[in-house]
């Protein structure tokens, strides 16, 4: 097989997302020298629109053979690896923490495997938290500047990834353009400012909208019992 003979228009932003998930992975590193964290998540929100760009145009077009095992690598990378390493370099986290990093991304890991098993099964939920909210999630918690929260929550989140919890699949396109018109906002604020309370509002924004997002799951059990 040729792959690049195969590859689909949605599969070029895969490939964007893997792009965007290796900037983050430069930027975290910087952030071990001092600099700032910031343009880590920047990188990793842009990873999360061509990630949702290409799930939609996939639905659209129709992917490649190549289409559902290129999302979960470019995933990995751009929600598993850099948002771990990021909290690791930004608050040069010792030896003896690096574990509950593992953890999260051995989650991920599994997370997204067990997506490609049973992709399809539901058009309405994924089971277990999506990989790209637990990314966002653990990135935007380092900007707050609390290594303890950031470790509570690299758990919590690892577990929710593997859990059987359903989460709605947003396929609306006017949601998905709300969300990346705000990520885009946000993401121009963080590159842009240097004063630390628009910083702080910025990723405050991104860490209401993954709070809404994480307990869907209590609203979806609401609405189910009210029937």
């Amino acid at each position: 097989m040729n792959v690049f003979r195969v590859l689909r228009l949605p599969d070029l932003f895969t490939l964007l997302n893997v792009v965007f998930g290796f900037l983050a992975l430069l930027a975290a590193g910087r952030a071990w020298g001092g600099n700032s964290p910031q343009y880590a998540l920047v990188f990793i929100l842009l990873a999360a629109m061509a990630d949702g760009l290409d799930g939609f145009l996939a639905r659209k077009v129709g992917g490649s053979p190549l289409g559902a095992n290129l999302d979960s690598l470019a995933d990995l990378i751009s929600f598993g690896t850099a948002p771990v390493f990021l909290a690791i370099s930004a608050f040069h986290l010792p030896p003896h923490i690096w574990p509950v990093g593992i953890f999260f991304l051995l989650c991920g890991t599994l997370r997204l495997a067990r997506f490609n098993v049973v992709s399809g099964k539901s058009d309405q939920f994924f089971e277990g938290l999506p990989i790209p909210a637990a990314g966002i999630a653990l990135s935007a918690s380092v900007l707050l500047g609390r290594p303890t929260l950031t470790i509570v929550l690299m758990l919590f989140l690892a577990l929710l990834m593997t859990s059987s919890i359903p989460y709605p699949k947003i396929k609306d396109l006017r949601v998905m353009s709300l969300l990346g018109g705000i990520f885009l906002v946000v993401g121009l604020v963080l590159f842009r400012q240097h004063d630390m309370d628009d910083i702080l509002y910025a990723t405050l924004v991104v860490i209401a909208l993954i709070t809404l997002y994480l307990t869907s799951p209590v609203v979806i059990s609401r609405l189910r019992k009210g029937k």
